[in-house]
């Protein structure tokens, strides 16, 4: 709604150039909701989304392999209440720091859609879908 008040006035002050910028805000907006999500079928597959939901929407991959592992530090303070600053910042409040890691296997399916359209590789970190990459045209 903003994106199309601002394009108005510009539009009113420089009329040709107006138009210009309206299509290419439009433009962008809709680039930026491609990247997360992929259509298959009637349905969309998006980021965040379970592997077992992308298998039951999209069906089995094209390809799939195991593309590595990625290691997650958590580290948490389980101590007492932290004051404000201390006077000697190498001095810790009392308490204790607890870390944990896990090791998070990373996925990648390759699915294509037909002649003509992109390969999209959909990556899994554990079995979350993290990222949607367009490939090759097909």
């Amino acid at each position: 709604m903003i994106t199309i008040l601002v394009a108005i006035r510009v539009e009113k002050t420089m009329r040709g150039f107006g138009w210009l910028v309206l299509v290419c805000a439009l433009a962008v907006g809709a680039t930026s909701a491609v990247a997360d999500s992929i259509r298959c079928g009637g349905y969309l597959v998006n980021t965040g989304d379970s592997q077992s939901r992308v298998l039951q929407i999209c069906g089995e991959p094209q390809r799939a392999w195991q593309d590595g592992f990625i290691e997650q530090v958590v580290r948490r303070n389980e101590g007492y209440a932290v004051n404000p600053a201390p006077l000697n910042p190498d001095v810790r409040p009392p308490g204790y720091e607890t870390e944990y890691r896990r090791v998070i296997p990373v996925y990648r399916w390759d699915y294509s859609f037909g002649p003509g359209t992109f390969l999209k590789t959909l990556i899994f970190h554990g079995d979350v879908l993290v990222n949607i990459l367009d490939g090759p045209r097909q």
